[in-house]
């Protein structure tokens, strides 16, 4: 069995010498063989140490100076949440991009579940039409931060409130603030949000404070009358007044016009990892990443990518 806390030490030892440190042969140690990628941000990521390390690959021989910071780290059991950031200069081609000669800063969010010591499942979302935009590689469209002319980094903490509810609790409250959110209800989420105090982090979708995200998710639904979220449950992590919750959205282009392309009435399916934070029983931050480009290409706001 691994302890939380060695689990905790596994995921930022990936990090710290898997992607900063460029060894691959720690992917053999601590990858294990049959480690499912649920996700990475609209990448296509083989199975096992062998396509973890084509990953790390491709991103450290675009990116040679590439670090991974560790913006945070939280443990529940077996699985535990990161909030990272990739820091790096192209001087060689990465998903058929020729050298650009910029340097990125792209934001993510992980889950993973570590068991014996080896990581056994990963669920990971990134700022990947950002990254693209950042590199002169996708048109400056959507309301994300990049788009908009404003940092692709996640910023300071707010520090707003204080208070340790217990993890039962937070996670409840994180799941309901998460699906309410995609249903739209006002109503509920003003019970569980500190709308004063609340910061948004939220790179991929440009929102900064709480009436931003109001908008935003107003936007979304004029656009996809349907539209759903589903919290998985079983994967959310909570440690002290922080929840990193997984999402799925789903919904069908049959509204109002979403950036610049009309109701075509086609279904689209994206992912995305919220970091909550709480204070007084109230959500007064959050850190989001989300795989807004799987979104942009299945109701063509961008075409598909290689």
């Amino acid at each position: 069995m691994t302890s939380p806390e060695e689990a905790k030490a596994v995921i930022r030892r990936w990090n710290d010498e898997g992607w900063s440190g460029g060894n691959y042969d720690l992917a053999h140690e601590i990858i294990a063989p049959v480690m499912t990628v649920h996700g990475a941000g609209g990448q296509a990521v083989g199975m096992g140490p062998d396509g973890l390390i084509d990953l790390i690959k491709t991103w450290r021989t675009a990116f040679p100076d590439g670090k991974m910071t560790v913006d945070d780290l939280i443990v529940d059991g077996d699985l535990v949440g990161i909030r990272n950031t990739w820091h790096g200069t192209q001087t060689a081609e990465f998903y058929g991009i020729p050298a650009s000669g910029k340097t990125v800063h792209v934001t993510s969010i992980g889950i993973d579940r570590v068991k014996d010591g080896q990581v056994v499942e990963g669920w990971g979302e990134l700022d990947m039409v950002g990254m693209m935009q950042q590199l002169g590689a996708m048109p400056m469209v959507g309301p994300g931060a990049v788009a908009a002319g404003r940092s692709s980094e996640w910023g300071a903490s707010s520090g707003a409130g204080a208070g340790t509810p217990s993890a039962g609790d937070t996670k409840a409250l994180a799941i309901r603030f998460v699906e309410q959110m995609g249903a739209g209800n006002s109503a509920s989420l003003s019970e569980i949000v500190d709308t004063d105090a609340f910061v948004d982090h939220n790179p991929v979708w440009g929102t900064t404070g709480w009436h931003d995200v109001v908008a935003t998710m107003a936007m979304l639904r004029a656009a996809m009358p349907d539209l759903a979220v589903r919290a998985e449950r079983d994967i959310a992590i909570a440690e002290g007044d922080q929840v990193s919750v997984h999402s799925i959205f789903t919904g069908t282009h049959t509204g109002a016009d979403l950036f610049g392309v009309a109701a075509s009435g086609k279904q689209a399916t994206w992912t995305g990892n919220d970091f909550l934070r709480f204070a007084g029983g109230k959500v007064v931050e959050r850190w989001v990443s989300a795989d807004s480009l799987t979104l942009f290409q299945q109701i063509g706001v961008l075409p598909s990518m290689g």
